[in-house]
Formats: structure tokens, C-alpha cells, sequence
């Protein structure tokens, strides 16, 4: 009897664990239908991926500033997606957060805007080399970092006996001894000397050699630095050396209007020549072949002897109006007048003696 009963408890068993099962899978086969015509957990999860694809890609909006449009309407998609178009932020709008990571990105990848878009997930490629080219512009105003990056430089190249004294400072902690520089910089504020301890007499040498000059093309008056700082006062809030400064730079600007004002008359030159200069040659004098002597001619006459002797071809060319028979004929007649014997003998000095029978000529 009691075999029995424990057959039959044992049935009751499976049949009410078989039960159970069923039950649990009728179960989970509703809780899955439901789950597809209704708004479970996981479609709502593809339903808020779809929604941050949607503020991105067409309104342009970072992770964020979605979650919190959605956050603003109490997890109502519909209502935040109706909404979305009303509070459109500004194309590429950069936080300050953005722009040091971007920073920080850029000084350990270089220009690899993939490598820099891990960092800056919300920023597209076109968007980074867009904000690189603006903020390539500003790096004359070095920040911070550069400052500091400079000065440790400066440290590494001087090698004085500051290094050393750092050098002591930093050796002092062993457990220091094998930190990365950057790392001990930022724990510490002071950077490993890459150089040994220089010797004493050597240092006044090595701060001439890394004494700063200023740029090519400029150079330090002294007497100008003692006018500047110590200048008469002046009742304007400006300093003498602003004054200076201003006067100096009203002058630049003066140079500069003289130097445009230069060249556009140089291009209006270049304009007028490149049409031709035919214009401003002087007319064949061939035709204006005159006997008679002015002035003028006489005296040209006179200069051409001495400088061309009796070359009265060379003469002729240079006066224009006459030929070489009235020089001849100029040279037998005004030979007294004008004194022409001793103009040729300058001529002889200068030249050497003429080889021509001065009587040939006379006939």
C-alpha cells in the first residue's frame, strides 16, 4: 500500500510540474505578442535609437541635447519629435568642453580627424577640419598648455644650474625615478633635467648663448627703451612709450598710404607703356634740316668738339639739325670766336692726338 501511494504522489508531481511549465510558456507567448503590438522595454529601446538618429542626423543635435528634449516632455517621443524643430541649435556650435578635447585630441593624434572623431562622437569629419582651420588662426594666442610646453623646453635646452637643482629635487623621491615625465610634471610641477649639472664657470657662457633676440630686422636702442619708460608726464592716461608707440605706428600707416599710392602710379606707368611708346619718341628730325645757327646749337657745337673731337658725323647726329657739312663749315668760321683750338686740345689730353691734316679739313 504504501508503494502505491508513493507512485501516485509522484504522478501528481509530474503532472503538476508538467502544468506549471505549460503555463509559463502560454505565459511568455502572450507576454512576446503583447510586447509586439504594444510598448515593451525593447521597442521602446529602438524607438529612442531611432529618435537620437532622427535629432542628429536632421536637426543636428548632439546625444544630450536630445535626451533632454525627450526628458523636457516626460519621455513622450511623439511630443519631443514634434518639438525638435523649434529649438534647432546652431550648426557647429562647439562648448568649451568640445574645444578642449579637441585640443588634447589634436596633440595626441595630429591630424587624423578619425582617430580625433573617437573622442568628439557627436562632430562629424567635415565639421572637425572645418573648426581645425578657425582654430588654427587663433594659436598665435597660446594657451596655458603652450606656455607650459615652451617653458619646459626652454628648461631642457638652457641645462644650467637650474636643471640641476630640479634634477636634485625630482632624484630625491625614488619612487619617482621611473614616473613619465608628464606625469611627474603634473604631480610634482617640476621636469627631469635631460642634461647633467654644468659647470660654474660656464654659466654666464651659456646664458649669452640662449639670451633672446629679437626678430631679424629689428634692433634694441637703449636710449629709446630709457625714453620710453621715463618720459615726461603726460595729463593723458597714455604712458610716454604708448605715445611713442602711437606716433610710430601713425607714421607706419602714413608709408603704407605712400607705398600704395606708389604703386598705383607704377601700375598706371606699366598700363601707358604696355599700349606702346611710339607716342613719346621724338620726331625724325631728318626732315628739319635748317643752315642756320641758334644759340643753343652753337654751344652744343662747342660741347660736341670736345667730347668727339673732329668726328663732325658723330656731332651732327647729336645736334639733329644740321649735317656734317655745316659742321665743317661751323668749325672754319667759329674757330677763333669759340676758342675751338683749345677745346681740342683738351679733347687730345683726354683722347689722345688726332689722327687728321688740319689742313684738309681747312680746305
Amino acid at each position: 500500500m504504501e508503494g502505491d501511494q508513493e507512485d501516485q504522489a509522484q504522478m501528481v508531481m509530474f503532472q503538476i510540474l508538467a502544468l506549471k511549465r505549460k503555463v509559463t510558456d502560454a505565459w511568455i507567448r502572450s507576454t512576446t505578442e503583447h510586447c509586439l503590438c504594444g510598448h515593451p522595454l525593447w521597442t521602446y529601446q529602438i524607438s529612442m535609437d531611432e529618435y537620437i538618429s532622427l535629432a542628429k542626423e536632421k536637426y543636428g543635435y548632439n546625444g544630450e541635447q536630445a535626451l533632454g528634449m525627450l526628458f523636457w516632455h516626460k519621455h513622450d517621443l511623439e511630443r519631443a519629435i514634434s518639438d525638435l524643430a523649434n529649438f534647432t541649435p546652431f550648426p557647429d556650435e562647439w562648448s568649451v568642453e568640445d574645444k578642449v578635447l579637441f585640443e588634447q585630441a589634436f596633440q595626441f593624434h595630429g591630424k587624423s580627424f578619425h582617430r580625433i572623431r573617437q573622442m568628439l562622437p557627436d562632430k562629424s569629419i567635415a565639421s572637425l577640419v572645418k573648426y581645425y582651420y578657425s582654430w588654427k588662426k587663433t594659436r598665435s594666442r597660446t594657451s596655458l598648455m603652450d606656455r607650459q610646453a615652451r617653458k619646459l623646453a626652454v628648461h631642457r635646452e638652457e641645462g644650467s644650474e637650474g636643471g640641476s637643482e630640479l634634477g636634485s629635487n625630482t632624484d630625491s623621491d625614488s619612487d619617482e625615478k621611473h614616473v613619465f615625465p608628464l606625469c611627474l610634471f603634473r604631480r610634482t610641477g617640476s621636469v627631469r633635467p635631460t642634461t647633467g649639472p654644468v659647470k660654474r664657470e660656464r654659466h654666464c657662457h651659456v646664458l649669452l648663448r640662449n639670451k633672446r633676440k629679437p626678430p631679424r630686422g629689428m634692433y634694441i636702442n637703449h636710449d629709446d627703451l630709457v625714453a620710453m619708460a621715463s618720459g615726461p608726464p603726460t595729463p593723458a592716461p597714455a604712458t610716454q612709450g604708448e605715445q611713442m608707440l602711437k606716433a610710430m605706428d601713425r607714421e607706419i600707416v602714413s608709408l603704407k598710404r605712400q607705398v600704395q599710392n606708389n604703386k598705383q602710379t607704377l601700375s598706371s606707368f606699366k598700363r601707358k607703356t604696355s599700349e606702346g611708346i611710339d607716342d613719346f619718341r621724338p620726331a625724325d628730325t631728318t626732315s628739319r634740316i635748317n643752315a642756320r645757327w641758334t644759340n643753343d646749337e652753337l654751344l652744343l657745337a662747342v660741347q660736341g668738339v670736345r667730347k668727339y673731337g673732329k668726328d663732325f658725323k658723330a656731332i651732327a647726329e647729336v645736334i639733329g639739325t644740321k649735317t656734317e657739312a655745316h659742321l665743317r663749315s661751323y668749325f672754319v668760321n667759329y674757330r677763333r670766336r669759340y676758342n675751338l683750338d683749345a677745346v681740342l686740345k683738351e679733347f687730345e689730353a683726354e683722347n689722345g692726338p688726332i689722327v687728321e691734316n688740319d689742313e684738309k679739313d681747312e680746305k
